[in-house]
């Protein structure tokens, strides 16, 4: 029996990385690239280009083809409606690739795909209710009721990062709306937390100085780098977020009642024991329903990108979205 093989593809607001594998979710070929920013024609050219790259020009044994991509979506057009972080809008995935590769193409949610990927080989294997959480440059969450996972009218059913925590809007999220999840204690939205409770902290912290100060552009990773060398603004910031994320872990395990939640995204999964760890603890005091396990993602930061593969066959997409044939 001739083995089949698929491509995906994981678009993020900085890198597009792709790879062929078998639905084992084994990947055999890799290619990573800066996303080019500018019209959807010139994204989508890079998009085939890197296709192209990773099967080595052979596509005589891949069965098909499967996009995981952070944004708003239409995924019964493939098409990428809105990427507040890659600054994409309208592109037309599936038909370029389809009409280019002669071979079918799906589109999902980049934690959907990676929900996908957890239910076949991750966490979530031989588990009916799953939730995939990304908490990364954006925050975003793949969600799996009673063995299927959940889409909405167009595929954006999970869009978590864009919950409103905040009633009083203090702070805006990248895609213009105010008080969102994201906007807080995502990998963008950590530096604008920091500058607001900059305001009301008076102890003595070199990065609170910092931050004051305007001292350049702000990164999640030194927040968490002064955090860890004991900063106590850093420290506060850190734990400010840790509350907030679990109070968002808890309105999703009470709308949800998963049994497992299976966190990822580069944030999350570079300092687990100050973002995972402590939304772990504080589930038990929170929810209404019983709180389910929540554990780092076995699959790391490749479950987009092995979701997307393994969305790309007929097979997978019977079980985990039988809505997209």
């Amino acid at each position: 029996m001739t083995v089949k093989y698929a491509v995906g593809l994981d678009i993020g607001g900085s890198w597009i990385r792709a790879a062929m594998g078998d639905q084992g979710g084994r990947i055999l070929r890799r290619s990573v690239r800066r996303v080019e920013r500018g019209s959807p024609d010139r994204f989508v050219s890079q998009a085939i280009g890197i296709i192209k790259d990773v099967c080595g020009g052979n596509l005589e044994e891949v069965e098909g083809i499967g996009v995981g991509a952070a944004g708003r979506l239409d995924i019964r057009k493939g098409t990428i409606e809105f990427s507040p972080h890659a600054s994409l809008k309208s592109v037309p995935l599936k038909d370029a690739i389809e009409a280019e590769f002669r071979r079918d193409a799906v589109v999902l949610n980049d934690c959907v795909a990676a929900a996908v990927a957890e239910g076949e080989i991750g966490a979530g294997r031989g588990i009916g209710n799953l939730v995939y959480i990304g908490i990364g440059t954006g925050i975003g969450a793949g969600i799996v009721v009673d063995g299927r996972v959940l889409l909405g009218k167009d595929g954006n059913a999970h869009e978590v990062g864009h919950m409103i925590i905040d009633l009083e809007g203090r702070l805006e999220c990248n895609c213009g709306g105010l008080g969102h999840w994201e906007a807080y204690t995502s990998g963008s939205g950590i530096p604008k937390y920091a500058r607001y409770l900059s305001g009301g902290f008076t102890g003595a912290s070199r990065l609170a100085e910092l931050v004051r100060g305007g001292g350049g552009e702000l990164e999640a990773k030194e927040v968490f780098s002064a955090a860890y060398g004991g900063d106590p603004f850093a420290k506060l910031v850190i734990e400010k977020a840790a509350e907030i994320n679990a109070k968002a872990f808890a309105n999703i395990v009470n709308l949800y009642d998963p049994q497992t939640i299976t966190v990822g995204g580069g944030l999350a999964l570079k300092n687990p024991s100050l973002t995972v760890d402590p939304i772990a603890e504080a589930l038990p005091r929170l929810c209404f329903n019983s709180p389910p396990k929540v554990v780092l993602t076995p699959l790391g930061e490749d479950a987009p990108l092995v979701g997307a593969l393994l969305s790309a066959f007929a097979s997978v997409r019977s079980r985990m979205v039988p809505q997209l044939g």
